[in-house]
Formats: structure tokens, sequence, C-alpha cells
């Protein structure tokens, strides 16, 4: 180490010679960090088809990256080498968009499929690791050049800071602009960043140079991930909207594309008209309905002529993504534009939770929208949400939900889906009926008639609506609802019996990936086929008693520094992931917003490293701030039972990130005494690990199989024993003079981080 790594030269302003605000790069790093893993976090969901089971695979990976980039550069390189860090984190993220667009390619995934979650860890590693290595090794080099004692605290909270800004600005700023130009942008800031303060003629250039490119980098990044995609045809139009990346192919028809798979055709109608005639004949005077999803393949179209036939009628209709509104009738063309400019048509530039608490009463809520295969898709499909649609009905009205397996095949993930849906119907409705087919429907009613009227009288309305279709015929009626098919469907739908999925606990989640990820490899297949039906208790109970075990192993030596740190690094975590989770679930979107979310995380951190990193003891605090870490576990156990309002998951999260921020300085001193490069590396290295264990088993495991009540509950248990096991154990540190003791970094060592020769810090 160089005489300007050295932190005992540093002045009183916390700055080495020659440097005069050791916090901006540290500023300019949390900045391009938190825009990095935005990007990488939202291309990984679109690489499995918007399933938020990339979160913790990704999470994991770049947490993992982080820590072992942090413990690295501990004893090695010198701190000016860390200015060029942000531009290496985002040439690396960079590198790692392409290996996520090329991942198809890589794995020869057919053109419309995606990914399976777990078949190609190295492609996570690949696209990961490198910029969550440079991002921590980064921190470590930096928090260097800050003086001893309070350093590490106020290291951390200026890259926190730097990650709120820069959270914020890829919500409301950058991402609007797509991926590529996210990329582009955030990499001249880097550069222009780097030259600033020595050539500021070149750092305007080089900003106004990434302006230039960002347009034809997302025309160039857009045709190489279509290529990439193996789909027939050529790109004709792309769009990344705050929901999902939407692609359509060049040619008649148009083929629609959402996060890769195949989403829609139109026109369809040999398809798609079948289909909603048959839906509409359910009902004897379908005058007011609700079509969740059927705008992308026109279904819209035909189930509006059915509306029009009873006269005085109305449709509202919720596309999958609001944004579709207007992107599609400018892609699909004029004919699609007269399609829906009936009068009586609404379209709703809102989700469809939100539509059914304020709208209504209908005669018929169709859901044909996809299967719960990602927390988003699964607001349509909880018992709250069927509850709700039950009292949005008019009386007699009925509720129609497509399942996308077919009635021929109830076996394994799909026969389990369809119970657990058909049990959540069953309780909000007091009828259910069947329609077999390709992809089969659950039809509830609230009326005493049949859910599904018998092959006569269907034909009967047809007949008396005087609805004419070239591709449909009154005779097609009995070859769509077999009668032997229907009653076998019937037996199965009453005989099926499942635990309800619900906000919290969503069931449907994992049988849905299963069934999706069973059609091509299978990676989660096994995985959920062989814990769906057990109890998660074990699970939640291994890291308590991990934790006792530990500790109990430690009883006569220093500072539990290594489990401290781990144990507020997996509950943050844990916070994190539940809260993302739970703002999915409620307003259906983060594809865009997580940036914003992280922001909000990043503010709390920055608020509690800068309150507690000036205190001469802030390791004093650590039993307190992890008891109030149970407290707001169980305070988020509490709320989440039910869809919480968006405000208050924004506060959560504050709230989260301030306990977070505040117990890092504490964790740095224990870690390494007044050494801001050995407490910050070695803490932020323990922090980040974990995070990274608490993201692979929480948004892998945890939340689709024990819900967001359970996993927070198990949490609130881990602060709240650490907590106690601390209390008794601090006067054995006062030994020390306020030093924490023994290194249990490296437990191999008696001596006290505060009076290692190589750290060169200053003795107290």
């Amino acid at each position: 180490m160089g005489a300007r790594g050295d932190p005992t030269i540093a002045g009183r302003g916390g700055s080495l010679p020659g440097v005069q605000k050791p916090g901006r790069p540290l500023l300019v790093l949390g900045f391009v960090s938190a825009v990095a893993q935005s990007v990488l976090l939202r291309e990984a969901m679109a690489l499995l088809g918007g399933s938020e089971l990339a979160w913790g695979a990704v999470l994991a990976t770049w947490l993992v990256g982080m820590a072992a980039g942090a413990a690295l550069a501990v004893g090695r390189g010198r701190p000016e080498w860390g200015e060029a860090a942000p531009l290496l984190v985002m040439v690396a993220a960079g590198a790692g968009v392409l290996l996520l667009r090329a991942g198809p390619s890589l794995w020869n995934v057919a053109g419309g499929e995606s990914l399976a979650t777990l078949a190609v860890p190295w492609l996570w590693f690949g696209a990961v690791v490198p910029a969550a290595v440079t991002g921590g090794a980064g921190f470590t080099l930096l928090a260097a050049r800050y003086h001893p004692g309070s350093g590490a605290g106020r290291a951390y909270a200026a890259e926190a800071l730097g990650g709120l800004v820069g959270g914020t600005a890829f919500t409301f700023v950058l991402a609007p602009w797509g991926t590529a130009a996210v990329i582009t942008l955030t990499t001249g800031l880097s550069v222009a960043a780097l030259l600033a303060s020595r050539r500021p003629v070149a750092a305007v250039v080089a900003l106004g140079a990434a302006a230039l490119a960002s347009a034809p980098a997302g025309d160039t990044l857009a045709s190489l991930t279509w290529t990439w995609s193996r789909r027939p045809g050529a790109l004709g139009a792309w769009a990344e909207t705050r929901s999902q990346r939407l692609e359509m192919a060049e040619g008649w028809p148009r083929a629609l594309y959402a996060d890769g798979r195949l989403l829609a055709t139109w026109p369809d109608p040999w398809s798609t008209a079948p289909r909603a005639h048959l839906l509409m004949l359910l009902h004897p005077s379908p005058r007011r309905v609700l079509l969740v999803g059927g705008f992308a393949d026109g279904t819209v179209d035909t189930v509006a002529r059915h509306v029009v036939a009873v006269r005085g009628g109305r449709l509202d209709v919720v596309p999958t993504d609001p944004e579709m509104v207007e992107i599609l009738p400018r892609w699909y063309g004029e004919r699609f534009r007269d399609g829906i400019a009936w009068r009586g048509i609404t379209l709703h530039r809102t989700d469809p939770v939100r539509v059914v608490e304020q709208g209504g009463p209908w005669d018929e809520i169709v859901l044909l929208d996809p299967d719960p295969s990602t927390l988003r898709a699964n607001r349509t499909r909880t018992l709250e949400f069927f509850e709700r649609c039950g009292g949005s009905l008019a009386p007699g009205g009925m509720l129609v939900v497509r399942v996308g397996v077919p009635d021929t095949y109830l076996g394994g993930a799909a026969g389990r889906l369809v119970a657990v849906l058909a049990s959540n119907l069953r309780r909000a409705f007091p009828r259910l009926g069947g329609v077999p087919g390709e992809n089969l429907f659950l039809v509830a009613s609230e009326g005493d008639a049949a859910p599904v009227p018998p092959v006569e009288t269907l034909v009967a309305r047809w007949e008396s609506r005087g609805l004419e279709d070239p591709v449909f015929r009154a005779e097609m009626i009995p070859l769509l609802l077999d009668p032997s098919r229907q009653k076998d469907l019937d037996r199965f739908v009453a005989g099926a019996r499942a635990p309800p999925s619900t906000f919290a606990h969503p069931r449907a989640v994992p049988l849905a990936v299963a069934v999706a990820e069973g059609r091509g490899r299978a990676g989660l297949v096994r995985v959920v086929l062989g814990m769906e039906s057990r109890s998660p208790a074990p699970l939640l109970a291994f890291p308590v008693a991990l934790l006792a075990a530990a500790m109990l192993r430690r009883l006569g030596g220093g500072a539990p520094a290594l489990e401290t740190a781990v144990v507020v690094g997996a509950s943050s975590m844990t916070w994190w992931l539940v809260l993302v989770g739970t703002w999915q679930a409620v307003s259906g979107s983060v594809y865009t917003e997580v940036g914003a979310l992280s922001a909000a995380f990043m503010g709390g951190l920055w608020t509690g490293a800068a309150a507690l990193g000036r205190r001469r003891a802030p390791e004093r605090a650590l039993p307190a701030l992890l008891a109030c870490g149970g407290l707001l576990s169980l305070g988020m156990a509490v709320v989440l039972v039910s869809w919480p309002p968006r405000g208050l998951i924004v506060l959560l999260l504050l709230a989260g990130g301030v306990l977070t921020g505040a117990a890092f300085p504490g964790i740095a001193r224990l870690a390494g005494g007044d050494s801001p490069r050995l407490g910050g590396g070695r803490g932020f290295a323990a922090d980040e690990t974990g995070a990274a264990l608490a993201a692979l088993v929480v948004g892998l495991v945890a939340i689709p199989w024990a819900g967001f009540v359970n996993t927070v509950g198990t949490v609130a248990a881990l602060d709240l024993a650490l907590a106690a096991l601390l209390i008794p154990r601090w006067h054995a540190w006062q030994r020390w003079g306020g030093q924490p003791g023994p290194d249990l970094f490296y437990p191999w060592s008696n001596e006290s981080p505060g009076r290692r020769a190589d750290d060169r810090s200053t003795p107290r």
C-alpha cells in the first residue's frame, strides 16, 4: 500500500493530500452500482419471461460478487484506483446485458419460449459477477481515503446516497429510454466523473457523445436480441414499457412477444373467435362485460359483438400492459383501430385490481390474462381478487378464468394448479364448473343455475342473438363443449381440494412456473413438486438454530462481528425482496419502479449510516438496532396479511434501510477497529454475504413456498434472537477499552483489530 493509501495521514476533513472530497467518487460508485443492478435485474426478469425468481438468482450472484470484491481489496490496490471503478462497473454491466440477451441462443431455446430458472447458473455468474466484484472492490479502495474512526460508516453513507440518486434517476429519467440508452448514458456519466476534475471539456464531450449514441445503441441491441432469440422473421418494432419489453415481428399476421415469450398473434380469428363466442354464450344476456387480457390477440372485437347484440351494453377492457392501448393500434394498423373504435368500449390504462375495486356491476368478468407464473400475473388469481370480482358482479353474474393447461392432462403441477385455482373460486362463489379445451376455463357463478349451460341452450342463445361469423357456426358448439370431456373436468373440479392461494401466500406461482418450465428444460419443476406439499417450518427454523449454534460456539470469544454482519445483511435483503414483491403484487409493475424502490431503501441506508457514522462507539447500538429490526419484521408480518397501500410499502423500505445503515458503522468497528479500509471492507463483505444467502433462499424458495408473512416472521425471530444473545456479552468488550476484541474474520489471530500492525491505523 502506498503513502496515499495510508489512512493515518488523512487530514481532519477526512481526505488525503490532493483529494479534496473523498465522498465524491463513492457517490458516483453508488449511483452507477444502483443503475447497473437495476438494469441486470430487469434484464434477468425478461429472460425468464417476467418471472421474479430472477431476483433471487441475480441478487445472490450480485451480492456474492460485491462481497468477494470488497474482501479482495482489503489488503490490495491503491485507493486512487477506486476512481475507475464506476466506469468499469458500467462496462461490465453492458457486457452482462449482452450475455443475458444472448442467453436463448447460447442455450438453444426455441423462439417464443424462455429459459428455465435454475437451468443456467453459469449465465447469472458471467453476466453479474464482473460488475459486482468491481463495485465491491471500489468501495473498499475508496473507503481507505477516509480518516480513522468513523470513516467506514461515512463511506457507507456516501455510497448509499449515490445509490439513492441512481435508483431515482433510473426510474424517473433513464429507464423510459430503454436498456441500451441507460447503459450508454451512465457509462458516459462515469467517464465524465473520472475526467471532471482534470479535463472538464473532455468530460462534457463524453456526456454529449453518450447522449448521441444512445438511440442507435437501442436499435442495435433490439436487433441483436431478436436474432439471438431465434424468432422467425425480422424485427418490425420494439418498445420497453414500464412493465415489460415488447417486440413485434414484421409481416402478416402480426406476432407479438412480451419479455421474450410469444404473447399473441393478430389477426387470428380461427382460434380467438370460437373461444370468445363460446364464453359469451355462457351468460344469457351479457350487457356489461369486463375483459382482462384478450386485447393483443383481437378477442375484444368478438366479445364486443355480443355486447352490441344484447343492446345498450358496455365493454370494459383491461390489457395486460396499460401502454398497449397506445402501442398496438400504431403497430397493428387501421384494421385493428377500427375494431376497437366502438363507443361502448372503454380501454383502461390501469391494472385490473383497481378496475374491479372501482367499477361494476358486470354480468360477466372474463380473465384471459396469463397464468400466475409471476407475482404480477398472480394478482388476478388470488382468493382476495376472486372475492372482489364476486362483489362486482350483477345478480346472476359469472366469472370466467382461463387456465393454461389442457383438460386432457390434469396430473403433476398442472393438476395442482387447477386444484388451487378451483379451490380459490369455490371459496368465493357458490357454484363452479369448467369448459374443456387446450386451455381450459373455470366458470364460477353467483346464480342458482349451472355455470355451464347445456349445449342446446348455447345453440339457442347463438341463434337468438342473430350474429354471423364466417369462422363460427352453431354446429361447432358441441365440438367446443364436448359433453364427456366436460363431465370429466367437472368431476375433477368438484373433488379438487387445496389450500388457498392468497396475496400473502401465492401458492399458485411456483405451480404455474413449473407448468411453464415443464414445456422446455425443467429447472424448477422437480423442486416445486418435491416441496410444494410439505411444511416450510424446518426451512424457516434452520437459520435461527444455526445462529444459536454459532453464538454458543463463540461463548468465550470476542465480539461476534461475522454473525452480526451476516444477520443484518440477510435481514435487509429479506425486507427488500418481500417489500418489492409486495409492490409487484399490489401495483403490478417493478420493471421500471425497481430503481425507485431501491432508492427508497438506499435513502434509509444513507440516513442510518450518516446518523451513527460519527458516534464514538457505534457498536453499542447494535442490540437495540437488531431488536428494532425484529419489531419491524413483526410489523411487516401484520401489514402483509392483506393488500397494503403503496405509500406504506415505501415507508417500510425506508425504515428497513435506516436500520441496516445504522448497523453498518458498528459492524465495521467490530470487524476492523478504527481502520476504515479494514473494517469497511470486511464488514461490507460479511454484510453482502448474508444478503446473498437471503436473496438465494428467500427469492427462490421462501416467498413462493412459505409466503410473505412466514418469511418476515423468520427474520423477526432471527433478529430478536441475536439481540438477546448480544446483550449479556457486552461487558466482555469493555476489557479492550472500547475495542471489540479478537478479530473473528481471522479467528486464529489473538490481536485486537485496532492494534494489528498491517492495518496502519492509529491505535487507541
